[in-house]
């Protein structure tokens, strides 16, 4: 028997993989300066100084960065730098002395210094039980990692000695790869001020770690450029503590809690929220707010979130009172909106530092811009936010850092993350928001309705002024008002005609969402069953036996459920067709209860309990069922939505229909939250909604449509324990 030789494959990794990932990892020297930074921090250092010296020209110039952490010795040089994506910050969480939480986690620090420079340097200092011992790496040429060689063969020269200077680590990069301009230089700068969180429990935390940037050598190294205007809105320094350097110490942006709205609060993992609501602009004290949960898992929950909004209204009195408040001075409307433009978004902050970029002036990461266009009266826009999030490490919040440290990963917590704080918007800010500035007269005048603009073109008021004429002039002045009031009333017709047919096809989208719930999965299931009867067929043609047995059973088993789909979507069609709009026919007599449950059709899939009961057994409608059919739509759309936001155990929905002197009546109940007391006389108003994506057309929509037949929708304020709704309908005459 001969022998055999067990081979194995090993990986040989190329030096040049070492820039290659650090080319992935870093998305650019402003990233890679943050990343050195972090590292500063995680070494337990009170302070890191970033020290440019011209000339900033690629090819040229150099960068320090220094800090006087606890060092690395040699072993941690051998073991955990010289290791990529080492596991020992995943495995210790907290730093050496002073127990920081670890802010990197990627192992990718070193890349950063290749980022930045062809060349580095390196000297950490530690104490030792003989003293302090400094590891030297004279002079790493990163271009030596892009050769053809592998990275076994890579080796770096280092000395090792004993030195009276403190622990701490200085890495120098030389030659740098990017031109510094001042256009940089001033982004970098920004970035670091978000880097620092605005909050601070006590003045010994802010004191605990502090950034200072050097740029002594560069006034007028690039032409025109001075220091002093980068640093210009910074706090006066006082330079006290181990740092003696001529850096300039990096502030965080400041903290404009002198705004008109300001929502503080926290989110509980399940979505639930409890905080406290102000409007500042009103003068008015703190409200407390109180948001149910979500149902959200704990595996796709983004754990326990602090929120800060902060929100402005951007008219000029408004936005110099406020930053005249927060100490700016008396700027002008456009320096005042200039200075809000530079710190709007919402930043998110973890262990004290920003995850980039959220908070960016130019990141709208919860695409606000986007809503406000929908409805620029209710919706605030990015640049009337300034917002702070601080969130838990990773294992409790399960948003994790991208590779390139470029934001999270687009997971199921970022994603409920994302939509709890655009709720925390749409259901209570911008509505108390709109509501004040409403009450206020400073919001946009309302809409108003079909009846207000019938009543007005009755002209009243100028009938009462005439009536102290002298009869003869009285009398023609009241036949040319009569001719005007008739030429407005059939305007207001017309253009009520027209809005039929407008919120007819607006009815049409506020459902397309329901039509795409319900068709489109029996759409793709008849498509694809077409194209496997198609192979089927051919297997029961041409097959053997085995084959045409299994092809008979597909077809017996697949053609009637084929057919079902098709007239799901055929009654799907049926239900919808009404409210397509089209031309008006004459009012006719029908049956109410058969167009309701034809209108909660297209809701069956939701699972919320729906029952139908009426009193008036026989009772017919005089007017248009399609009428009908919309406002129920909406109507129940509404109280399914709300049902299902708040997470309601049992959810349902009761209809009873009666009849009365006044007409026929419909009465759609609910037990889902209600309607806040403060929004009750909103909920017809065109364009107000709490829903975050909400169109605010629905209630309107389901008005104007009943009033086209006559009817009346109306809300019961004095009810409890839900939503109760009631239409008023034209009724045939009663059989007795």
């Amino acid at each position: 028997m001969s022998d055999v030789t067990e081979d194995k494959l090993r990986f040989r990794p190329k030096a040049r993989i070492i820039r290659t990932i650090g080319d992935k990892l870093i998305s650019g020297p402003e990233a890679a300066l943050i990343e050195l930074v972090k590292n500063a921090y995680d070494a337990d250092a009170n302070f890191v100084e970033i020290r440019f010296s011209p000339p900033l020209l690629a090819g040229h110039g150099r960068i320090s960065i220094t800090d006087d952490g606890h060092g690395m010795s040699l072993d941690d040089i051998q073991l955990k730098w010289m290791e990529p994506a080492t596991a020992s910050k995943m495995k210790n969480r907290a730093s050496r002395y002073k127990e920081r939480k670890m802010m990197g986690s990627k192992g990718i620090g070193r890349f950063a210094a290749a980022k930045l420079g062809r060349k580095m340097a390196l000297t950490s200092t530690v104490e030792t039980k003989d003293g302090n011992t400094a590891v030297l790496i004279p002079e790493l040429d990163w271009s030596i990692f892009s050769e053809d060689v592998y990275l076994s063969d890579i080796a770096i020269d280092y000395l090792v000695q004993a030195v009276e200077e403190p622990t701490g680590t200085t890495i120098e990069v030389i030659e740098l790869n990017e031109e510094w301009t001042t256009k940089r230089l001033t982004k970098l700068y920004n970035e670091l001020r978000r880097l620092l969180s605005p909050f601070s429990t006590s003045k010994e935390e802010s004191e605990e770690f502090r950034v200072f940037l050097d740029l002594s050598e560069c006034d007028n190294a690039l032409g025109v450029f001075d220091t002093e205007d980068l640093f210009e809105n910074s706090e006066a320094d006082i330079l006290s503590g181990p740092y003696h350097g001529k850096g300039r110490r990096v502030h965080p942006f400041p903290l404009l809690s002198t705004c008109d709205y300001e929502l503080k609060g926290k989110l509980s993992p399940d979505g639930s929220f409890d905080g406290l609501f102000t409007i500042h602009r009103a003068g008015r004290g703190p409200e407390t707010i109180q948001i149910p949960g979500a149902a959200i898992k704990q595996s796709e929950s983004a754990g326990r979130v602090d929120v800060q909004l902060y929100l402005f209204d951007r008219e000029a009195d408004a936005m110099k009172s406020n930053m005249k408040a927060a100490g700016m001075g008396d700027l002008s409307a456009k320096d005042a909106r200039k200075l809000l433009d530079s710190i709007s978004g919402v930043a998110i902050y973890r262990e004290g530092f920003r995850i980039r970029p959220y908070g960016d002036p130019e990141n709208d990461w919860l695409a606000l811009d986007t809503r406000r266009v929908q409805d620029p009266s209710l919706r605030v826009g990015h640049n009337q936010i300034a917002g702070y999030l601080k969130i838990e490490e990773e294992q409790d919040s399960n948003l994790f850092e991208r590779s390139s440290r470029e934001g999270f990963e687009d997971n199921a917590a970022f994603q409920n993350l994302t939509r709890l704080i655009k709720r925390l918007l749409a259901e209570v800010v911008e509505p108390k928001r709109f509501d004040f500035r409403d009450k206020a007269g400073i919001s946009r005048p309302r809409s108003s309705s079909f009846d207000e603009l019938k009543e007005l073109s009755e002209l009243k008021r100028i009938r009462k002024l005439i009536a102290l004429l002298e009869p003869k002039q009285r009398e023609q002045a009241e036949s040319i008002i009569d001719k005007e009031s008739h030429r407005l009333s059939q305007r207001v017709e017309a253009m009520q005609e027209r809005q039929r047919v407008l919120e007819a096809k607006s009815s049409l989208g506020a459902i397309l969402a329901e039509v795409l719930h319900e068709g489109a999965p029996e759409a793709t299931f008849v498509h694809k069953s077409a194209d496997r009867m198609n192979v089927m067929l051919k297997t029961f043609i041409t097959g053997d036996d085995d084959g045409k047995s299994k092809a008979k059973e597909f077809f017996s088993t697949r053609i009637p459920q084929m057919k079902a789909s098709g007239s799901k979507l055929a009654e799907l069609f049926r239900v919808l067709r009404p409210l397509a709009g089209g031309k008006r026919r004459q009012p006719t007599m029908f049956y109410p209860i058969k167009t309701i449950n034809d209108a909660l059709a297209i809701f069956e899939s939701h699972h919320v309990k729906v029952n139908v009961e009426t009193s008036a057994k026989g009772m017919e409608f005089l007017g248009h069922p399609e009428d009908l059919s919309t406002a129920m739509v909406n109507i129940v759309g509404n109280a399914i939505h709300w049902l299902k936001a708040t997470n309601i155990e049992e959810p349902w929905i009761q209809i009873d229909l009666s009849r009365s002197a006044d007409g026929g009546h419909v009465f759609i109940e609910d037990n889902g939250p209600g309607v806040r007391k403060e929004f009750m006389e909103r909920i017809f108003e065109v364009g107000f909604t709490l829903k975050d994506g909400g169109t605010g057309l629905g209630l309107n929509i389901a008005r104007e449509a009943l009033a086209r037949s006559g009817g009346k929708l109306k809300f019961h304020p004095e009810h409890k324990g839900g939503a109760l709704f009631e239409i008023e309908f034209p009724v045939g005459p009663s059989i007795e």
